[in-house]
């Protein structure tokens, strides 16, 4: 789960964090949250997933035979779902996940795989982070795609003050984001579903992130996330919207003039599904 490719394109650098085992970033934490569990005699875990961090979870829980119970939005990505199903993890369906997995850990004496509360899943996206510095040292800023935006608090752990940090989140979807960026219009179907978190724990940790660095956080349209999209298919760069959804923040970037250095990465998140 280290060392993922960093590919300049054009006059950016892609960090493929879609090219982890399980295709997404998610696998950073979960790798460290699961060590963390056996370390303290867990036999069982629970999480609720959009479904990339399920994915990885399923994969590493049967690894380390450890039995995994996923709750899952009725509303999954039925790619996503039929990924799951291959693996001997119990699925869930409902409509309130996150309360659901809270209370099954508590009753059934469960490890919590809940990434946005877990210490050790802000560890595991920091080499994220170290990574970039130790393959690109100029490196002038980042776009992160933001969801509970764990990861791009644990990626900024390891930045230094120089490189800007620049989050992007859909119109439809968009509780950190808008605090910064009022030029958009309001959306109500969310395309990037991986990013659909409302109730963010680290809220504030992760706007102070952001201003600490000199960055920003954009809100982008459907429309841009789907042009980016074709944009990087068209470089055969084949990646989740998430990550698309970082490129087109970056696009918005310099539309607006703002100073991204001569360095800038985007980090896409998970694979195409």
């Amino acid at each position: 789960m280290t060392n993922t490719p960093l590919v300049k394109l054009d006059n950016f650098y892609l960090k493929r964090e879609d090219q982890n085992t399980t295709g997404s970033a998610k696998d950073r934490a979960i790798v460290l949250q699961i060590a963390n569990l056996k370390k303290n005699n867990f036999t069982k875990a629970v999480i609720s997933s959009t479904g990339n961090a399920a994915i990885s979870a399923a994969y590493f829980c049967q690894q380390n035979q450890i039995d995994l119970t996923i709750f899952l939005s009725d509303k999954v990505n039925p790619q996503k779902l039929d990924i799951l199903k291959k693996y001997p993890s119990e699925i869930i369906l409902v409509k309130k996940p996150i309360s659901q997995a809270i209370k099954f850990s508590k009753k059934n004496q469960a490890y919590l795989l809940r990434q946005s509360t877990d210490p050790v899943a802000l560890n595991g996206y920091s080499q994220i982070g170290q990574e970039i510095i130790d393959q690109l040292p100029q490196v002038s800023s980042i776009f992160i795609p933001i969801g509970s935006g764990t990861t791009l608090l644990g990626i900024s752990q390891k930045l230094p003050d120089s490189v800007k940090i620049f989050g992007a989140q859909s119109a439809a979807n968009c509780p950190i984001s808008k605090n910064f960026d009022k030029n958009f219009v309001p959306e109500t179907r969310l395309i990037t579903d991986s990013l659909s978190a409302k109730f963010i724990p680290q809220k504030n940790k992760i706007i102070d992130a952001i201003k600490k660095s000199n960055g920003f956080s954009f809100v982008i349209q459907n429309e841009s996330i789907i042009s980016a999209n074709q944009f990087l298919e068209s470089k055969d760069i084949f990646t989740s919207l998430e990550g698309s959804l970082a490129y087109a923040a970056f696009k918005k970037a310099k539309q607006n003039n703002f100073n991204i250095g001569d360095y800038p990465v985007i980090l896409l998140t998970g694979a195409k599904r």
